[in-house]
């Protein structure tokens, strides 16, 4: 495992441990942190809706303004770490491409701050992928890490684990 693989897992591990497991009812789940600025909160809730929009758009273009550009950047998706924007970029281009339809539902979302600028979110998601006639639904937790750049907050991190039916 390398370096940024091993640096994502603790950033992950790190948001879980200050914000508390989704699915545990645990006390980190009742609510943002009260030293949670709600600016921080408002702003990341507003490049998660964002994000999710663009996916049901299916638009590559939108989707790439709202992730980091840096080797910093790291996706996990169904059980795969893509590294790096042009790793990233590659996968969505072809989850799109392959995609008739993408519906994504956002519950129970939290925000915390891990630092000034950076910000970790999770919640429960329901996401539905259409293939040809088939739609497949997936309902798990997404957990992402936003850092800000100038006047906008950036997904850094993003991992979406779901139960298989």
């Amino acid at each position: 495992m390398n370096s940024l693989a091993i640096r994502a897992i603790a950033v992950l591990t790190v948001s879980v441990l200050l914000g508390g497991c989704p699915s545990s009812g645990s006390a980190g789940a009742a609510g943002p942190s009260a030293a949670t600025p709600k600016e921080v909160v408002a702003a990341a809730k507003a490049t998660i809706e964002q994000w999710r929009q663009a996916y049901e758009i299916r638009s590559v273009d939108a989707l790439s303004q709202l992730y980091a550009r840096d080797l910093d950047l790291v996706v996990v998706q169904e059980g795969t770490t893509f590294l790096g924007w042009s790793s990233v970029e590659a996968m969505l281009k072809d989850r799109i491409a392959r995609t008739g339809a993408i519906h994504i539902r956002l519950k129970d979302m939290q925000v915390i701050t891990l630092a000034p600028d950076v910000a970790s979110a999770f919640a429960t998601m329901t996401r539905e992928l259409t293939f040809e006639a088939t739609t497949v639904t997936e309902s798990g937790t997404l957990t992402l890490v936003l850092r800000k750049q100038g006047d906008r907050w950036l997904i850094t991190s993003e991992h979406y684990s779901y139960k298989r039916p």
